[in-house]
Parts: C-alpha cells; sequence; structure tokens
C-alpha cells in the first residue's frame, strides 16, 4: 500500500512536479512538430513547412497558407519598429527620413535609374509610385540591418499594408532573392 504522507513530503512533489512537467512539455512539443528558433521560426518536421508563430501571426513559407495571411502593420512599442516620417525616396527601393537616415527597403527591387543597368522608364515609374505612396507620410518602419553603404535595411508599412509587398504586387518591384529572408512574405 502506498504512503499518502510521502506525496506531502517537499522531496516527492519535486519529483512529482519534475516529472509531470517533462511529459507535459514533451507532448507540447512532439504536437507542436519542431522547435522555435530565435525569430519563432521553424522547419516542421512533421510537412517540411518552414513557417513562424509570432504574436498570435502565422507566417508560412507555403503559398496556399500565405494566400490566407493578413499583412499587419508592426507594433509601435518594439524598440525596432516605430513610426518614422520619409522625407523622399531617390528611386523606387530607397527612400530618406526627414532626420537624414538613408533607408533601402528590404527584401525589393527596383530598375535602376543610372549605370550600366539603368532601365530608366520603369525605373522613374517605381520611385515615382513609392514617392506618391509614402512622401511626406509618416509609416511604420521595421529596422533589421544596415547595408554596405551604411543604410539601414527596412521594412515599411503604411495603414496596415506592406510598402514592399504592395511595390511587388503592383508591377513596380521584384522579389530580391538573395535577400529575400528578413521578409516572410517573400520566402
Amino acid at each position: 500500500m502506498i504512503n499518502i504522507n510521502f506525496f506531502l513530503k517537499p522531496t516527492a512533489l519535486i519529483i512529482y512536479s519534475l516529472v509531470i512537467g517533462t511529459f507535459s512539455l514533451s507532448s507540447i512539443a512532439l504536437a507542436h512538430g519542431g522547435g522555435l528558433n530565435s525569430k519563432g521560426c521553424h522547419n516542421n518536421w512533421k510537412t517540411g513547412d518552414y513557417h513562424c508563430h509570432s504574436k498570435g501571426v502565422f507566417r508560412s513559407n507555403n503559398k496556399e497558407q500565405r494566400k490566407k495571411i493578413e499583412v499587419v502593420a508592426p507594433p509601435s512599442n518594439h524598440p525596432k519598429e516605430r513610426v518614422v516620417i520619409i522625407n523622399s525616396c531617390y528611386d523606387g527601393d530607397t527612400c530618406t527620413t526627414m532626420t537624414g537616415e538613408k533607408l533601402r527597403l528590404a527584401c525589393i527591387d527596383t530598375p535602376e535609374l543610372t549605370g550600366n543597368r539603368a532601365d530608366p522608364i520603369p525605373a522613374k515609374a517605381a520611385r515615382d509610385y513609392l514617392n506618391k505612396l509614402v512622401s511626406g507620410k509618416q509609416v511604420m518602419i521595421r529596422r533589421i540591418n544596415k547595408d554596405r553603404y551604411g543604410r539601414t535595411i527596412a521594412e515599411l508599412s503604411k495603414d496596415g499594408i506592406n510598402v514592399q509587398q504592395l511595390m511587388v504586387s503592383m508591377g513596380y518591384a521584384r522579389i530580391y532573392e538573395k535577400y529575400s529572408e528578413p521578409c516572410f512574405w517573400a520566402r
């Protein structure tokens, strides 16, 4: 017969908690299908799908699942995500804020205005569209990194719409495959 007093001792309670906790956590991890990386993303070993979990938003590289995802502006209380005012855009993927910060729009590429690969007509169209969309306006910014020219690589959103994703969908930009990792919608 089991002595009930054994379960009331502190040592027994600790052992019991560890055993129950281990089984509970392992079942959650197995049901989830893979551990999360520092960005809240993982490869689901059951389906092979790469996706992210972030504040209730499910992001996936599966095109069918991605169609169901709403593009939501990032919260303004995050240190790398806040409001800026865009002064002007030099071309379809480079802007300057009112404070003088140079921005390179992440994950997209637009035609060049000058140089060997210049394609001025679509480049001016992309620049003009982007200027009409964001110049002189407040936008949400998600700073990602700095590029080799010292520009801030960033993702912008205006009125809850991702600016880069809009540029691609309107035909003014293409997804820059080589640098598309930071933008879940571009993968």
